[in-house]
């Protein structure tokens, strides 16, 4: 392949990035999130935004299968995630499934592997074993985006006797940028 071609392939992503982080700014303040937050409540919050509840429960996955499942319903979405698995990886499952349903992307249908019953389930599953197609890029890209904006600031403790040490308090414990 030609460098301009590359170039050429590169400037579009970007292209596309920038337009998928635009959109999630907008989508986030339509929603009313404005601050950092638990990706559960970013669930509550879009689901007030969208009049249709987004449900974000643990569930015992089959260990060689997904980690998490996006389950729309006829009246709800479901997020399975992975329940034996770290706080900060149930955030990222979460916030990664957030993805494909705020980028509109299509569910596939469960598999036996996936550990899931499927008659439990009269619809479909988008399945994430792999991050090599444009959809699971997107999810990815979105499930940053959401995570940085739900990361939480610990306030640094500093001595509080100066006027000075009050002031890099301050500073130190507000988030200077939020998405």
């Amino acid at each position: 392949m030609l460098s301009g071609e590359n170039t050429h392939r590169r400037w579009a992503q970007r292209r596309r990035e920038r337009r998928l982080r635009r959109d999630l700014r907008a989508t986030l303040r339509a929603a009313g999130i404005d601050h950092p937050m638990d990706m559960t409540e970013v669930c509550h919050r879009l689901s007030r935004q969208r009049s249709r509840p987004i449900h974000a429960t643990e569930y015992p996955l089959a260990a060689n299968g997904p980690f998490g499942l996006w389950i729309p319903g006829r009246k709800s979405e479901w997020i399975l995630f992975q329940s034996q698995t770290t706080p900060l990886h149930q955030q990222h499952i979460i916030a990664h499934e957030l993805g494909h349903i705020l980028c509109g992307h299509r569910p596939d249908p469960i598999l036996p592997g996936d550990g899931v019953d499927p008659t439990s389930f009269d619809w479909g599953t988008l399945r994430r074993t792999a991050y090599d197609t444009a959809q699971e890029h997107e999810a990815e890209i979105t499930a940053t985006l959401l995570l940085e904006t739900a990361r939480t600031w610990t306030e640094i403790s500093l001595p509080t006797g100066s006027a000075r040490a009050r002031r890099a308090q301050r500073t130190l414990s507000h988030q200077a940028r939020w998405l």
